[in-house]
């Protein structure tokens, strides 16, 4: 139960509210409990600036000895002092019973030492493979009835310079994300195993991790909370509750880097018994359960709550390494504007596998308005009825929808007993109309939002310290692990502009998902140089999908696209028989212009990867494509390079799998003077020890084709013949190929062995087929040039 005083008047908020659904305890306004020291600010910060002389003056020691030796139920009290407003301290730890007041107009600011925060030597302000951690600027353990209150600020500097260093503690969250590393930054307030703490009236700013973490606690109230920090800060949580109980979030304004608040139950608890009452978020990742959830979320309430401009309104994310049951979650009068990804209820937050199955049942949506539009998303973990998302829609109206931002399956949904406008399709998704009381479903009424987005409130007695804001990087971060801020790459693609011009960095990690490349100017790429970490997968063949064309893991379509550091496959033979008819099974297709590929792993067997160019419906006013492929590595055995574009390998190898021999290309043209061919310059040509029979350089798929092959290396697996006719006996297409070679090396170099039909090419003449030549368009296009990575 939830009151508020105003004056001698208590309104009670709950009328009528099942207690199961909220906070067990009473709670009500707090009160700032009387001082038994009053601490004076030894700092002026002029513009928010402070001096290098002044920022050897910490404040610690004074603090904590005030802390440790204040009476039970009494407070430890930051004042200014006439034109002094700052103390600042490195980190401190709360005591039982006591509160730390920073008064109106003071501000008490972090250290930007490194060193004071170090749990192990030298470990924060670092970034590696494995993060060490740093100490909290505020610490309560074991402690009962504290808190943090008044009407001033605690700063602690994210976008300031660490001392040491010429990177802001921002800056090394954002060097983690682009390198796919930890980074080790101090959190701003860290309660574990308490008893009713509380916060109140305090201003929050700048944490250069999360602001409020709270674990394994019983009672834990923020009250008139204000948070404020840059959107583009990486990790700056607002209010995290972990495995802890009787919980109220009211009357706050919280504008992040991520999550607003983020219920994160663990194997230490559930999260139980919450409220979220009366509050505003801005930017942030809103309203979030997980990514865990092993330990259950149950009796959270939400009401009266306003997003505005975060990237996701409602959320629950799981997977199936670290989920558990959420369940008796109620949202209720939530407004949503400016906001992405309004409603994701996601058990595939990850591609991780496990038998901590994320499982949502019993939550509902009450009076629930977005204005603006947005994806949607309603994924139960799977068709089994006690594992699909089980959820209530009951007045929830969602403006500007758009069908193709909807992603549903596997969820029963109940709509009503108030009908919106919202209904959820997809693959096995029931909808149940739920009847109103002695009657049908009630046409519903959207939830009236206007009066309700304000402005996040002006804080003139919350002083601010000077920092660099982040720049917003508009760069796309897909992590496997949930890390980034997409699980999917084809999710990533889908938020990119229609216009293009998207850059995806890729986290290692395995991607099992079909992507389809459509908009031009896209990038995707790996930070990680080893391109066998970083791999995106699938299983489709030509038997199953409707032909060879039908059946990529990887479909490039756009012009300029790049991609850099990653495997595309198709392993549709790892489980499947390989056959003459059905197993074609593309890793790559591509029919886009100009598009690079460099360090790249293209894994198949037959039909590895198809190059296509575009031509009319008569088949004889073909326009070039050109591909460029450097320092890959391509894999199969039957015609695992086909197609009829214009593509130069480039210090490639092309590996022949277990077969009983094969062909590495079938290029094709439509008629003779079709611009198109494949060169392979300076490559290498390998064979597993499975391969039984010869390998042939090429086979032509129709009557016309140009394959060029100069400076490669060509293992012993290479038949002397060198070339093989399509259909021999049937087809006579090796009189109209155009098959050549310039200085091939290796024991399967046989020239005096090639089929005669084997031109071998001058100097002069072998010119016209380097990369820069071959693929120079009217355009003039050069693509060993290769694009460099984004600034980071």
């Amino acid at each position: 139960m939830l009151s508020r005083s105003l004056g001698s008047l208590s309104i009670s908020l709950f009328v009528g509210l099942p207690l199961m659904a909220q906070d067990t305890r009473t709670v009500i306004e707090p009160k700032i409990p009387p001082a038994c020291v009053t601490l004076q600010a030894d700092i002026a910060a002029h513009n928010g600036v402070i001096s290098d002389a002044d920022e050897k003056k910490q404040s610690t020691a004074r603090i904590q000895d005030a802390l440790d030796h204040c009476s039970s139920g009494q407070a430890v009290v930051l004042r200014a002092h006439g034109k002094k407003n700052v103390l600042l301290t490195g980190p401190l730890t709360l005591r039982d019973g006591v509160t730390l007041v920073v008064d109106k107009n003071t501000a008490l600011v972090a250290s930007r030492d490194p060193r004071v925060y170090d749990l192990t030597p030298g470990g924060c302000g670092i970034v590696s493979r494995r993060g060490h951690g740093c100490k909290p600027l505020i610490s309560g353990d074991d402690i009962k009835n504290a808190g943090i209150m008044g009407e001033g600020s605690i700063d602690a500097r994210g976008g300031a310079t660490i001392l040491g260093q010429d990177a802001t503690w921002w800056d090394l969250a954002h060097e983690a994300k682009v390198k796919d590393e930890q980074q080790s930054v101090p959190s701003m307030i860290a309660i574990r195993h308490a008893e009713n703490f509380t916060l109140y009236q305090i201003t929050l700013r700048n944490s250069p991790g999360f602001h409020v973490s709270v674990n394994q606690t019983d009672g834990f109230t923020a009250w008139g909370v204000k948070i404020m920090t840059p959107k583009t800060a990486r990790n700056t949580d607002g209010i995290d509750p972990g495995s802890s109980r009787n919980i109220t979030i009211a009357y706050s304004y919280i504008h992040t880097g991520d999550d607003d608040v983020c219920l994160k139950p663990s194997g230490a608890g559930a999260v139980s018994n919450m409220s979220v009452i009366h509050n505003h978020f801005y930017t942030g990742h809103g309203m979030s359960i997980g990514s865990g959830t092993f330990g259950g979320v149950d009796h959270l309430f939400v009401d009266d709550l306003t997003i505005d401009g975060a990237d996701n309104g409602l959320r629950i994310k799981s997977d199936r390494s670290r989920g558990g049951l959420v369940h008796q979650v109620v949202y209720r009068n939530v407004c949503i504007r400016n906001v992405p990804n309004p409603l994701v209820f996601t058990p595939h937050y990850t591609t991780f596998t496990g038998d901590r199955l994320p499982i949502y049942q019993d939550i509902t949506l009450e009076n629930v308005h977005i204005l603006t539009p947005g994806a949607y998303t309603f994924y139960g973990l799977d068709a089994d009825p006690g594992h699909k998302l089980q959820i209530r829609l009951d007045n929830v109206f969602a403006d500007e929808q758009k069908e193709s931002l909807f992603y549903d399956q596997d969820a029963d949904i109940t709509v009503g007993p108030h009908a919106g406008n919202l209904e959820p399709k997809g693959d096995d998704v029931t909808i149940t109309r739920a009847p109103a009381a002695n009657s049908e479903s009630a046409p519903g009424q959207p939830l009236a939002c206007d009066a309700r987005f304000v402005p996040f409130p002006e804080d003139k007695t919350a002083p601010e310290m000077a920092g660099k804001i982040p720049p917003e990087d508009k760069t796309f971060y897909v992590a496997a692990d949930g890390t980034g801020d997409y699980y999917s790459i084809q999710r990533a693609l889908d938020m990119a502009p229609k216009t293009g011009g998207a850059v995806l960095s890729v986290s290692p990690g395995v991607y099992r998902e079909i992507l389809t490349v459509d908009k031009p100017d896209i990038t995707i790429r790996s930070a990680n140089p080893d391109a066998s970490k970083t791999i995106v997968v699938d299983d489709r063949s030509a038997g199953q999908n409707g032909g060879t064309l039908h059946s990529a893991t990887v479909n490039v379509t756009g012009d300029n696209f790049f991609a850099e550091n990653i495997t595309f496959q198709n392993d549709f033979n790892h489980t499947h028989e390989q056959t003459p008819q059905g197993s074609q099974a593309l890793a790559l297709l591509v029919t886009g212009d100009r598009v690079i590929f460099h360090n790249v792993r293209l894994l198949g067997n037959q039909d590895t990867v198809y190059l296509g160019t575009r031509c009319g419906s008569d088949r004889q006013d073909c326009v070039p494509t050109r591909q460029y492929f450097s320092d890959c590595y391509v894999e199969g055995n039957v015609d695992f390079i086909f197609g009829d574009s214009k593509a130069v390998f480039e210090n490639c190898e092309l590996h022949s799998t277990p077969h009983g021999g094969g062909y590495i290309t079938a290029q094709a043209k439509h008629y003779p003077a079709e611009d198109s061919g494949f060169v392979f310059d300076h490559c290498k040509i390998t064979a597993d020890p499975g391969v039984t029979g010869p390998v042939y350089l090429g086979r032509p798929w129709r009557p016309y084709a140009t394959v060029i092959f100069m400076h490669t290396e060509m293992g012993d697996k290479i038949d002397p013949a060198g070339w093989h006719e399509w259909h021999p006996g049937q087809t006579h297409s090796l009189d109209t190929a155009n098959y050549a070679e310039f200085d091939s090396t290796g024991p399967g170099a046989h020239h005096d062995a090639r089929d005669p039909h084997t031109h071998f090419l001058t100097p002069e003449q072998a010119a016209q087929y380097e990369p820069k030549t071959f693929l120079r368009g009217t355009d003039n296009w050069d693509p060993t040039k290769l694009p460099t990575p984004p600034a980071q």
